[in-house]
C-alpha cells in the first residue's frame, strides 16, 4: 500500500489490528479468479468457475469498535473465530482490523490494507461501510467481499441474520416482567437494523399485553456508553420498569441492575453484567454465515447473492431465561410463545400493521420480503417517539 494512503489511515482513525501470526507483515498476492473466469449460474448471477484451495485462503474483516466492546462487534469476532475453528484455518489466514470509522475515505483505506496483505476474502461489519466497500470492490475484481445489509456487484455479496424473531421474544419476556404497560428502548442510530429491532421488541411486547407501549430515546452512537446509560436511567426514573435494547454497550444493563429494573441484552448474551436485571438476550452468531461464504469459494461456487439465515439455521437466537428473576411459570410461557413463532404459528410482522402516525404499512394477511424487512424505516404502533 502507498505510503500516503497508510499515514492517511493513521491520522484519520486510531485503529487496533489483531493479526494472527503477521499476517500484515507478509504480503501475499490474493488468488486469481478473474471475470472472464467466471460463469452464470441458471438466475443470471455470476460466480467463479475455479475455487481457492482452503490452505490459501484469507480472510480480512473490518470492526467498527473494538472486538471485545460487549456487543456487535464482539458477536461477530467471535463468530469469525468459530468459523475458523469449525475449518481448521491457521491463525494468519485470519486479519481483524478494530474500530474502523464508518467513513468514506477511512474506510476504503482499510479495505485497501486487506487486499495489500493478501486477503481473499473480505467482510464490512457494519452498515455504515456499504458505500466504500462497494466502491473497493470494484477496484479489485479478484477479490470476494462481502458487506453486512449491503450492496451487491459482481465480486461483493451482502448478508444479514432474520433477526426479528428472537427479538419479538426479547419484547414478550420484557411485557410479562412489567408490572406497568409502558415499556422503554434505547436505540443506537436511526438506521434500519436498529428501527427492525425496535419494532420487533415492540410487537413482542404487545403480543404480551396489547396495551403495552414502548418509548424510544436514541443515543445518536453505536458505542456510547456515557449516553446510552443517561437515556437508561431517565426511562427508568420516569417509572418505566424494563427496557430494550440495541446497541453496542453493557450500559444499559447496568443501568437496570443499579435501578433495580429489567433489561434484555444484544448482541451477546449479557446476563453477567446484570444477574440481577437482564431477563435474556438477543445472540448473533454470524459463523453458518461466513463458513458457507468460505466453503463456496473453494468450492467454485462463490455467488454475489445475499445470505439470509435466521433462528432455524442457529444464526439468531434468544440467551436462556434468567431463572434467577423470572417466576417458573413465566419462563414456560416465554418458551411456550417461542416455539410457536420458531414454527411460523406466530409471525412478528404480518398485516394489517400501521406505524405510529396511524399510516397503514402492511396490508391484511400480507408479509414482508426479506427487501422490506431488511430497509424498514417506520415506527411501529404501539412505538412512543420519532426517528430523528
Amino acid at each position: 500500500m502507498k505510503k500516503s494512503k497508510l499515514l492517511a489511515l493513521i491520522l484519520a482513525v486510531t485503529m487496533m489490528f489483531s493479526v494472527f501470526a503477521a499476517c500484515s507483515q507478509s504480503p501475499e498476492e490474493p488468488t486469481k479468479t478473474t471475470k472472464e473466469s467466471q460463469g452464470t449460474t441458471s438466475s443470471g448471477v455470476e460466480e467463479p468457475a475455479a475455487g481457492i484451495p482452503l490452505d490459501e485462503i484469507k480472510i480480512g474483516a473490518i470492526l467498527n469498535t473494538n472486538k471485545e466492546d460487549g456487543g456487535w462487534s464482539q458477536a461477530m469476532y467471535e463468530s469469525f473465530l468459530r468459523a475458523q475453528e469449525e475449518l481448521g484455518l491457521r491463525d494468519d489466514q485470519l486479519v481483524m482490523m478494530e474500530e474502523i470509522a464508518d467513513t468514506g475515505t477511512v474506510t476504503e483505506n482499510a479495505l485497501e490494507m486487506l487486499v495489500d496483505s493478501g486477503c481473499n476474502m473480505i467482510f464490512g461489519c457494519s452498515s455504515g461501510y456499504t458505500n466504500p466497500t462497494a466502491i473497493t470492490s470494484e477496484r479489485y475484481p479478484d477479490v470476494y467481499f462481502h458487506q453486512f445489509e449491503g450492496k451487491t456487484t459482481d465480486n461483493l455479496a451482502s448478508f444479514t441474520i432474520r433477526d426479528y424473531q428472537a427479538i419479538f421474544m426479547c419484547g414478550y419476556a420484557a411485557a410479562k416482567m412489567s408490572s406497568v404497560d409502558e415499556l422503554g428502548f434505547v436505540a443506537a442510530q436511526p438506521q434500519a437494523s436498529v428501527v427492525r429491532a425496535i419494532n420487533a421488541w415492540s410487537e413482542g411486547a404487545e403480543y404480551a399485553n396489547p396495551d403495552a407501549t414502548v418509548k424510544v430515546v436514541w443515543s445518536n452512537s453505536w458505542y456510547d456508553p456515557a449516553a446510552d446509560k443517561e437515556n437508561a436511567n431517565s426511562l427508568f426514573d420516569s417509572g418505566i420498569e424494563a427496557l430494550g435494547y440495541h446497541g453496542s454497550t453493557t450500559a444499559v444493563m447496568q443501568a437496570a441492575g443499579e435501578k433495580g429494573g429489567y433489561a434484555t441484552g444484544f448482541h451477546i448474551d449479557m446476563e453477567s453484567y446484570a444477574p440481577d436485571a437482564v431477563l435474556t438476550s438477543f445472540v448473533w452468531n454470524w459463523t453458518p454465515i461466513f463458513v458457507e461464504f468460505i466453503e463456496e469459494a473453494v468450492a467454485g461456487t462463490w455467488t454475489n447473492q445475499t445470505k439470509f439465515k435466521g433462528m432455524e439455521e442457529g444464526a439468531a437466537s434468544i440467551a436462556p431465561y434468567n431463572e434467577e428473576i423470572m417466576p417458573a411459570e413465566v419462563i414456560a410461557d416465554c418458551q411456550e410463545v417461542e416455539a410457536k413463532v420458531n414454527s411460523g404459528e406466530v409471525k412478528v410482522f404480518e398485516g394489517p400493521l400501521y406505524d405510529n402516525k396511524g399510516n397503514l404499512v402492511l396490508e391484511e394477511g400480507e408479509e414482508f420480503s426479506d427487501e422490506e424487512w431488511i430497509g424498514m424505516m417506520y415506527l411501529a404502533d404501539n412505538v412512543i417517539g420519532d426517528l430523528p
